[in-house]
């Protein structure tokens, strides 16, 4: 059976009283994607500060956030993969909602901003990438990818719409790609909970509650294991260091058939896979290491110019030393004053980039410092009010 779940927050005061946001979103949130938790935590963020409703889809268990009215809208299996079957169908399921007056409206959908913008006052679409036809055939095929594009065309001329992109090459080729006036468009890369990364820990107490060995040198990569992320650059780096005993390569993310192949691949006691952990737990692996790897290739686009990888911002905030792929995705955010930078897909100068670093003390705490540093620029809170500023604009 299909249905309708409300999450009511009672008597909650909020900054900015007059300024009503819906949240709609074709995911199931809360989740563990990164995707999921980005949108929770702007939404968390938002609520601190004005009165958010989130709308969004439900697989199977439902789970509602706290801190927000939230609207959830069970979906049959039969959409979990089928992305734009999901977005029609739950455009179908609200079709008769009531939105408050002047009301605002934020969606990472163009396809949801498209058919609910003469609802809402204003209107942000923020985009994370615009893929290529040929980048997945599965979601070209399934229409989601041509959908998408389709509707980013049919968006730029409507005076209540708003872009918010999280890269400065993101906004180009919306200007380039579908004549998206420049003012319509704002960059706000991602962003971090600082508390929850910047935690008091040490090294060798948090190796003691992962069971992690307290005498060697920790190398570490948190995240998804998708090729674009360059984590096989991460791995084959392993046999070009010259003092590789002393050194373990921690992998955390990935799902358990993922791991039991690389496992087989890169059969050494002192590369250890841990497969997907909740997201709570990440700050504590971070704890754990010497050093943090960014190894994101330039083969893929959405590598070199579209990506704010959340990690970048949880690394800084952890105040450990990160090396990291030379790209333009992340020079947007620092510079050589607080990473370390490899050429991408070379995995003889990551090697060679970690054994200066372990090779000199100096540099890796000016680099934790400044990065940590650097950091406090880019807080949920912080975007949050960018956001609510836009929204303000006449």
């Amino acid at each position: 059976m299909i249905i309708m779940k409300v999450n009511h927050i009672k008597n909650k005061k909020y900054v900015n009283e007059n300024i009503k946001i819906y949240y709609i979103e074709n995911f199931s949130i809360p989740g563990n994607s990164a995707h999921s938790l980005q949108i929770e935590n702007t939404i968390k963020a938002l609520s601190k500060i004005s009165n958010v409703t989130l709308i969004s889809i439900s697989f199977n268990t439902v789970k509602k956030l706290d801190f927000c009215e939230h609207i959830v809208i069970k979906s049959p299996d039969l959409f979990k993969k089928i992305i734009p079957y999901r977005v029609f169908y739950l455009l179908y399921k609200i079709k008769d909602l009531k939105f408050e007056k002047n009301a605002y409206l934020y969606t990472r959908s163009p396809i949801i901003a498209y058919y609910l913008h003469k609802k809402f006052k204003k209107v942000i679409v923020e985009i994370h990438n615009i893929p290529n036809l040929k980048d997945n055939i599965f979601e070209n095929l399934l229409f989601h990818i041509p959908l998408n594009n389709f509707f980013l065309n049919k968006l730029y001329n409507r005076e209540n719409i708003h872009f918010v992109t999280i890269s400065k090459s993101l906004k180009e080729d919306l200007i380039k790609l579908f004549s998206i006036p420049e003012e319509k468009i704002t960059v706000l890369p991602d962003a971090v909970d600082l508390n929850k990364f910047n935690i008091n820990i040490s090294k060798e107490d948090a190796r003691e509650k992962l069971n992690l060995p307290k005498e060697k040198i920790i190398i570490t990569y948190t995240g998804s294991l998708q090729e674009w992320k360059g984590y096989k650059t991460f791995l084959e780096s392993y046999k070009y260091l010259k003092n590789r005993k002393n050194v373990i390569y921690l992998i955390v993310g990935g799902s358990e058939d993922q791991i039991k192949i690389l496992k087989k691949e890169y059969e050494n006691e002192n590369i250890i896979f841990i497969p997907f952990v909740e997201h709570s737990k990440i700050p504590l692996f971070l704890k754990v290491s010497d050093i943090l790897v960014i190894p994101n290739s330039a083969k893929y686009e959405i590598s070199v110019k579209y990506t704010s990888p959340l990690k970048l911002f949880e690394y800084m905030a952890s105040r450990r030393p990160i090396i990291a792929s030379d790209l333009p995705s992340i020079r947007e955010i620092v510079s050589e004053e607080e990473v370390l930078f490899f050429r991408p897909d070379n995995e003889k100068d990551l090697a060679e980039k970690i054994e200066y670093l372990l090779n000199n003390k100096d540099l890796i705490e000016k680099l934790a410092k400044n990065a940590f540093e650097k950091v406090k620029n880019y807080t949920w809170e912080k975007r949050a009010k960018r956001i609510v500023e836009i929204f303000e604009v006449e």
